[in-house]
């Protein structure tokens, strides 16, 4: 697939100050500063927040994509406790995953052990894992299984749902970017298909591997390997 052109990653930059500013300007009117507002407005307001809120990641992603094609993405390496961050993680995640009516679990080793990663950029991997995991999972009581384990010199992290999974014809393309499968795209319309293609550089320039495997009854995994801090 082209690279971004330069014109996107110019407009990207240009809209974010007039998003920023609009979405302040809907912060002051939602308060009820410039008056009262009733039920209806304020679900209009709340409303136009979150799409404001949707163009501004939209925009952050081309922003990261144009950074990455342009070899000027940088990730910060430092020895980075991933067990602490994904405990935090699915800590932020209960209220939505019970709305999604769907359990998270969590198995952990037992001794500390760092790897080598940005601590920011990773969160963004996991929190991506699991979302999806909740967004794509079927109807009804669901569980997403999450497991760190050390294999060698490495940490794996692997996120297991039992959704909508991947079809084979679509394996090779998951990674690439705006690609999202026809489910995928029938569930939620509104993804850019960038999310998993900034993951793979993040995984990549720290040192590790990224993939995932359908599994055998329904749904996915998938997976994550990083180096650990010597």
């Amino acid at each position: 697939m082209a690279k971004l052109s330069d014109p996107i990653s110019v407009i990207a930059h240009q809209l974010k100050n007039p998003i920023a500013i609009v979405r302040e300007y809907l912060e002051i009117l939602k308060s009820g500063d410039m008056g009262q507002l009733n039920i209806k407005q304020l679900d209009y307001l709340n409303d136009a927040v979150k799409n404001i809120d949707q163009m501004k990641e939209i925009i952050s992603d081309l922003l990261d994509v144009s950074k990455v094609e342009g070899g000027v993405y940088k990730i910060k390496k430092e020895p980075t406790d991933l067990v602490r961050i994904t405990e935090q993680i699915i800590e932020e995640f209960k209220i939505l995953a019970k709305s999604f009516n769907c359990e998270i679990i969590f198995e952990k080793p037992e001794k500390l052990l760092l790897v080598l990663t940005d601590l920011e950029k990773i969160r963004d991997v996991i929190e991506n894992f699991i979302f999806n995991a909740l967004r794509y999972k079927n109807i009804g009581a669901g569980k997403i299984e999450i497991k760190i384990q050390k294999k060698e010199n490495n940490l794996i992290f692997s996120c297991k749902d039992r959704g909508v999974g991947i079809p084979s014809s679509d394996s090779k393309k998951i990674f690439s970017k705006f690609f999202r499968t026809s489910k995928a795209m029938q569930i939620d319309p509104t993804g850019t298909g960038l999310g998993l293609y900034i993951n793979k550089a993040i995984i990549k320039m720290s040192g590790g591997k990224i993939w995932f495997k359908n599994n055998k009854d329904k749904g996915v995994t998938f997976y994550f390997s990083l180096p650990l801090a010597k």
